[in-house]
């Protein structure tokens, strides 16, 4: 017997009753992937990256806004922030902007450590600071920071070494996704975090996966889903929590590993 509904396509829609969102690391990997997935929802999006974002040919272009910026740089923060929102507001931000470098455990130098604190976690503390009075003045505010499987679990695979400053930066990130959350939410001020596992990305690449089309031998039964995440996955997730759908959700982190946790 077949199935009445079979072929059927069921859609529950996720809604944004804010209008701007600002997408950092939006150049590549997982910032590209959100900014992108925030566009075809319709939101206007601040791309930034420390090198300016190429333009999307596929989407409207007076919902694109593509800026050079340094996450470290807190008065160039404010300034692109002050000067994009000044008409419309802002009502979302998803920090993306990362850096990892592959040192291995011992001998990690001082400037290795800071580039990792800076970027991963001063860098988001920044942003959410540069925008923190447009986003308590939204009538839906909302945050997602990008952290990672590393902030609550050693992943010493590939490479059997692993780096303390990007796991430790990544951490931090989750707790600050707390204090913020806790800081803003008097505000209606949402703010939550996205832990992604192994994902197809130049990142993945730099941290010793190799090729990414298919997982390393030595991650294969590790990933009970079997395969590296798409970075239209995570920002998947995060237009959730960005979305009316997820009103009710704040300092929380969501993982999306592909079950990696579970062996």
């Amino acid at each position: 017997m077949t199935d009445k509904n079979e072929g059927l396509n069921r859609v529950l829609r996720l809604t944004f009753s804010g209008e701007t969102a600002l997408v950092t690391g939006a150049a590549s990997g997982i910032g590209r992937a959100v900014a992108k997935t925030l566009l075809a929802a319709g939101l206007r999006t601040i791309c930034v990256d420390l090198r300016q974002p190429e333009r999307d040919s596929e989407v409207n272009p007076a919902l694109q806004i593509c800026r050079a910026g340094d996450v470290t740089d807190i008065e160039a923060l404010r300034a692109i922030v002050a000067e994009e929102t000044a008409s419309g507001g802002l009502s979302y931000v998803v920090n993306c902007a990362g850096v990892i470098d592959n040192t291995g455990f011992s001998g990690v130098s001082r400037e290795s450590w800071l580039k990792c604190l800076e970027v991963n976690l001063m860098g988001a503390y920044n942003v959410i600071d540069a925008a923190s009075d447009a986003l308590r003045k939204a009538a839906h505010g909302a945050v997602v920071n990008i952290t990672s499987i590393e902030a609550s679990r050693v992943i010493a695979l590939s490479n059997p070494d692993p780096n303390p400053q990007y796991a430790a930066s990544k951490a931090g990130l989750e707790m600050l996704t707390r204090s913020a959350a806790r800081a803003m939410a008097a505000d209606g001020v949402r703010v939550n975090s996205v832990a992604p596992g192994f994902v197809a990305t130049p990142m993945a690449v730099a941290a010793a996966h190799g090729q990414t089309d298919t997982l390393p031998a030595v991650l294969v039964p590790r990933v009970p889903l079997g395969r590296f995440a798409r970075p239209s996955e995570i920002a998947d997730v995060v237009a959730f929590l960005l979305s009316d759908q997820s009103s009710y959700i704040t300092g929380s982190e969501l993982l999306v590993d592909g079950g990696f946790t579970l062996t």
